[in-house]
């Protein structure tokens, strides 16, 4: 029987941090991107250079939480 020592669960529970860090840095930048875009195509819509403009508010972070 092959059991996991000690420093086999360190670095397997460090693997998941790290993929958990990774994926919650990437979701807030996906974030980030989103709420730059919509208030880019805000501005543009008050400066009179678009006609219309379909607007998140704000809804970036709980759009990411409902996809995982």
């Amino acid at each position: 029987m092959n059991t996991p020592n000690q420093t086999d669960v360190d670095l397997q529970e460090k693997l998941s941090f790290d993929t958990f860090r990774n994926e919650v840095l990437r979701d807030f930048r996906i974030a980030c991107e989103s709420r730059q875009a919509s208030l880019l195509g805000r501005k543009e819509v008050l400066t009179g250079k678009a006609k219309f403009g379909i607007f998140g508010d704000g809804k970036e972070v709980a759009q990411l939480a409902m996809a995982k």
